[in-house]
């Protein structure tokens, strides 16, 4: 980099040289090193950085042509005015040229040979005049005498009220939500609250309808709606809500730095195992335990009738034994928590039936116990894709993005033509899934979490927005949508802004700054936090499908007595109709 001196009649480079205006200059940081500029190099003029020129016709020309080619953004120039008369026609000249805040113009008058004072100029922004920062003093003798340079950015973040116009989109409250009087809330509301109270401008903002984000015109290549065509257009100065980072979009607008970073991912709802839900009250317990349980209420069946007639057979009485169907009788009941009135008469026979109790009561407990944490971990069907390409071969399932979502954007536009295997898969599941059936792409989260509840749906939703709505829903609703593993066309948000746009600079140091003393990462704790969409302490509630076992093996057990109960009509009547020995 090198500053370039025009020969001139009027300054001497050598007098700027050693009158120490450019060694200060050199020692603040604006400049780099001096070189003589001669006629002969004008066709390179523009490849070297910093400049410094005595205002003259031509120099307004070599400005203009700056200007007209953004190089005024990229460079730095020191203007030598020999009268001071002249720095009212240089302001007026500044008022023209697309000078802003990145750009470095530094304004010196001179009596032969002796500089009064230093000055930089720039604009905020196009609708701005010329403002004005003080760059000291200079002189042959005394040398320069400057004031405290700083950041630029820093000197330069008082915009005076300079009126920016905004343009958003009314979808996700947590991003921004638009209050009464023109005052925003949410997370990129906020971010543009602290630049506004740190850089002293207007905002005022227009709100589109829809999903305007911004898509391609159809059959352009170049044209853009949403809030991407209003910057292009330049109808807006920059995006009150958040806007995607993507190739196709920078190539026509420009970004801050990201603000955040998002994917999209795959949401379904836990599909239910019917037949697992039916056999939920036999798994609790290996099979064993069931054999084992039945051959121990047989034996202490047994056991109980034998001590009875061997008590009987030693000691005989008027007493009626314990038959083998009630022993069986009253050790079912005592299985089933259900109790028994008879009781046997003899000791010995007592103590078979409590240990019957007993041991029953405590296969109820363990079985209850088990039942209960079975349930409460019982983990859903596995589902017959975990991914974006297993979902592009399923032919039962649907799946859809929101409307106009960068997945469908991507999808159906970006990805058209390409090779790659990520656009390759994204193309299969937007032909062979979503345009299955019109209904798959949804106009609201709320409307794609719905289909999910409803099953045999997968809703491609941002991560951060779907989480966001899945936190509103009913618990029991909520503990029901999984979120697969797998992120998809991961970027940044960030506001949007023009081309070229002069606010990006400044705008980027202060979000910088903001992420450096933590007001970022509280915005985030305050808009973005993704807790449990199913909170630990939810009550889950049983559904009919959960206790169907139950109604089925009541309707088994009826149908079951009304079988038995037209058997043993059956087996009666027949008997009836039998002849006796006394009729023959």
């Amino acid at each position: 980099m090198a500053w370039r001196f025009p020969p001139d009649r009027a300054v001497s480079p050598a007098c700027v040289v050693r009158g120490g205006l450019l060694p200060r200059l050199w020692a603040e940081g604006r400049t780099v090193s001096t070189l003589l500029y001669h006629h002969n190099h004008s066709a390179t003029i523009f490849n070297h950085i910093n400049f410094v020129l005595v205002y003259t016709n031509v120099t307004k020309d070599v400005l203009n042509k700056a200007s007209d080619s953004g190089k005024l953004e990229r460079t730095q120039w020191l203007v030598l005015l020999e009268k001071e008369d002249q720095l009212a026609t240089l302001h007026d000249h500044v008022n023209a040229l697309d000078l802003f805040i990145d750009s470095t113009l530094l304004l010196a008058t001179f009596r032969p040979c002796q500089a009064q004072y230093l000055q930089s100029v720039y604009r905020v922004g196009p609708k701005s005049r010329v403002l004005v920062e003080g760059g000291g003093e200079w002189s042959p003798t005394d040398g320069y005498v400057g004031v405290a340079a700083g950041n630029k950015y820093d000197r330069r973040r008082n915009f005076q009220g300079y009126p920016i116009v905004g343009v958003g989109v009314k979808v996700f409250d947590l991003y921004t939500t638009y209050l009464p009087n023109g005052r925003l809330s949410g997370y990129i509301g906020d971010i543009l609250n602290v630049l506004k109270m740190a850089h002293n401008f207007s905002l005022s903002y227009s709100i589109l309808k829809g999903y305007a984000y911004g898509s391609l015109v159809n059959g352009s290549s170049n044209k853009w709606t949403g809030m991407v065509g209003e910057l292009q257009q330049g109808r807006a100065d920059l995006t009150v809500s958040e806007l995607s980072i993507t190739k196709e979009r920078n190539d026509v607008v420009t970004y801050t730095q990201p603000v955040f970073v998002v994917s999209r991912r795959l949401y379904v709802s836990t599909p239910q195992d019917f037949r697992k839900k039916l056999l939920a009250y036999v798994d609790p317990m290996d099979k064993v335990v069931y054999v084992c349980v039945f051959v121990a209420m047989s034996v202490m069946a047994l056991g109980l009738n034998f001590v009875e007639r061997l008590r009987l057979y030693f000691l005989p009485s008027e007493e009626e034994p314990v038959s083998l169907s009630v022993a069986a009788w009253s050790m079912v009941s005592a299985l089933l928590q259900q109790g028994y009135d008879p009781t046997p008469s003899s000791t010995a026979a007592r103590i078979i039936f409590w240990v019957g109790f007993v041991v029953s009561l405590i296969v109820y407990t363990a079985y209850s116990a088990t039942l209960m944490a079975h349930l409460a971990v019982e983990k859903p069907a596995p589902l017959p894709f975990s991914n974006l390409r297993q979902l592009s071969r399923q032919t039962r399932w649907d799946a859809g993005p929101n409307n106009n979502d960068l997945f469908q954007v991507t999808a159906s536009q970006t990805c058209a033509g390409s090779q790659t295997e990520e656009c390759r898969v994204m193309q299969d599941v937007w032909n062979k899934v979503v345009l299955r059936s019109p209904g798959n792409i949804v106009n609201s989260y709320n409307e794609g979490l719905q289909k999910v509840l409803k099953g045999k749906y997968v809703f491609i939703g941002v991560d951060v927005n779907t989480n966001y709505y899945i936190r509103n829903l009913p618990s029991k609703d909520a503990c029901r949508v999984k979120e697969l593993p797998g992120q998809y066309i991961t970027g940044g948000i960030a506001i949007g802004l023009q081309k070229r746009s002069p606010f990006r600079g400044v705008f980027d140091y202060s979000l910088q700054r903001m992420k450096e003393i933590g007001v970022m990462k509280r915005l985030v704790a305050t808009w973005l936090k993704v807790g449990r969409s199913c909170s630990l302490q939810t009550t889950v509630n049983a559904s009919l499908t959960d206790l169907a076992a139950v109604f089925i093996l009541l309707f088994m057990g009826i149908s079951a007595s009304l079988l038995v109960l037209g058997g043993e009509i059956v087996v009666s009547r027949s008997k009836k109709r039998q002849p006796t020995h006394d009729d023959t």
